[in-house]
């Protein structure tokens, strides 16, 4: 009896044990392949100074990659607005010229190609617009609390969108009832596609979408790194730009290397203000980020008042950069600029006033460019059908002052300007009547605002 149940435990054992095997086998089967985790994407750290300064918190593997750091990549002022959370919140200690090393080094090493900048530029260049982004869901969880284009300008693994939105939760509670999550009862009624309601957070719908739309790995940053080099811009630039408020501005740029400094530069700025004639000088220093990304300061003469900020992109062949400059205090304050490199060619920047209107006699018109001729006659400037130039009344190498009768019947719209061979597509528009005015853009009242929310 003994000896029978010893044999009928050791064949339940040997049941028990293909069992397992089998259940074993079975789940290794139906397990996908393993997917490349967060932490295997990760970018090298290989700056001394970065590991020095952010290892206290940040853990280093053996490939260099530091934690949170490595999985990410943003533009300059994203990179500065985390080395400043990291000294407020985190009692990091660093020297100014220390943390203005590390931002340079983050901004070119973990930065953004041209092409994944230029969507979110109006971020960076402080521009009041009305953005609508593509995905409705993200777009009323990110832009509670601040402008979509701070999130395009990002590009994370998907656990770091999780721990960025972890980081909100933590820092911002009220992020939960604002925007993060799914207030009322789960909807149980199909939508009006057909298909079944998705019951998920709105924060989980976003991470969904911010982790395929802006994920860390690109073909575009992969080229561009590849690419990447330190840019030549030393010489004379034209400028052309637009105030709101005083009008079309047209100068010069003279662009000089700073010693030392493969990426530094210093700046003379002259420039006119069409309209009035008020002429500035300012000059300034500028550093060149990730190959493309300008980001000076300018002032006049030693007055810190008049302190421009200037955010600009570069193009890939080194001869034109546009941005905005806007004052640092109040970021609506500013001008659309463009730069352009000048060569032996004549070129037209622009002309003081944008519209003609029909019936017009004499009018005075001043247009502004770049190695004009120095005499010009009537026929070598030509407006287009229905204007007439009837008289040159100066004009030098940087700017010609006519006179033009615009007839009754002239045709109605933009008119491209040719002087001496050089064209300035859509100087001017020829009008008959006002039809309307516009104000952009669209902003509501003033409010007091908050944590979460901006005054306004």
């Amino acid at each position: 009896m003994r000896a029978g149940f010893v044999i009928s435990l050791a064949a339940m054992a040997l049941f028990l044990h293909a069992h397992i095997v089998r259940g074993q086998e079975q789940k290794k089967a139906e397990t996908p392949a393993k997917e490349e985790k967060p932490e295997d994407e990760g970018i090298p750290i290989t700056s001394e100074l970065v590991q020095k300064s952010c290892s206290s918190c940040h853990k280093i593997d053996e490939k260099k990659r530091m934690s949170r750091i490595s999985y990410r990549r943003t533009t300059p002022e994203g990179w500065q607005q985390t080395i400043k959370r990291m000294v407020s919140l985190n009692k990091l200690q660093i020297e100014p010229e220390a943390a203005r090393a590390v931002l340079k080094y983050l901004s070119n090493s973990l930065g953004l190609a041209p092409e994944e900048a230029r969507p979110g530029a109006f971020e960076v260049e402080k521009r009041m617009i009305d953005y609508k982004y593509s995905d409705k869901d993200t777009e009323q969880v990110c832009s509670k609390c601040h402008s979509m284009g701070r999130v395009m300008l990002q590009r994370r693994t998907k656990e770091e969108w999780e721990l960025l939105v972890a980081m909100h939760r933590g820092y911002y509670p009220l992020s939960d009832f604002q925007a993060f999550r799914r207030l009322g009862p789960p909807q149980t009624e199909p939508g009006p596609d057909g298909r079944p309601p998705d019951n998920r957070h709105p924060m989980e719908k976003a991470v969904a979408h911010l982790s395929s739309a802006f994920p860390l790995k690109t073909a575009e940053w992969s080229a561009w790194s590849a690419n990447m080099r330190p840019p030549r811009l030393q010489g004379r630039w034209a400028l052309s730009g637009y105030q709101l408020g005083k009008g079309p501005v047209y100068g010069q740029v003279v662009i000089s290397p700073v010693a030392g400094a493969e990426d530094a530069f210093a700046t003379e700025i002259r420039y006119t203000y069409a309209r009035s004639g008020q002429q500035v000088a300012r000059a300034g220093k500028a550093l060149v980020y990730t190959g493309f990304q300008w980001r000076g300061r300018s002032v006049e003469g030693a007055n810190d008042a008049t302190a421009l900020r200037e955010v600009m992109f570069l193009e890939r062949d080194w001869s034109s950069l546009s941005g905005r400059w806007f004052s640092g205090a109040y970021d609506e304050t500013g001008m659309d600029v463009q730069l352009r490199r000048i060569g032996s060619d004549p070129f037209v920047l622009g002309v003081d006033r944008g519209a003609l209107k029909t019936s017009s006699v004499r009018r005075a018109v001043k247009i502004f460019g770049v190695n004009l001729p120095a005499t010009l006659a009537p026929s070598d400037i030509d407006f287009g059908p229905g204007i007439k130039v009837t008289r040159v009344t100066g004009s030098s190498a940087e700017s010609a002052t006519v006179e033009v009768d615009v007839a009754r019947d002239a045709p109605v719209g933009a008119r491209d300007l040719y002087v001496s061979g050089a064209v300035r597509q859509g100087a001017v528009v020829v009008y008959d009547k006002v039809d309307g005015l516009k104000v952009t853009p669209l902003a509501g009242l003033a409010r007091i605002g908050g944590i979460n929310f901006p005054k306004q």
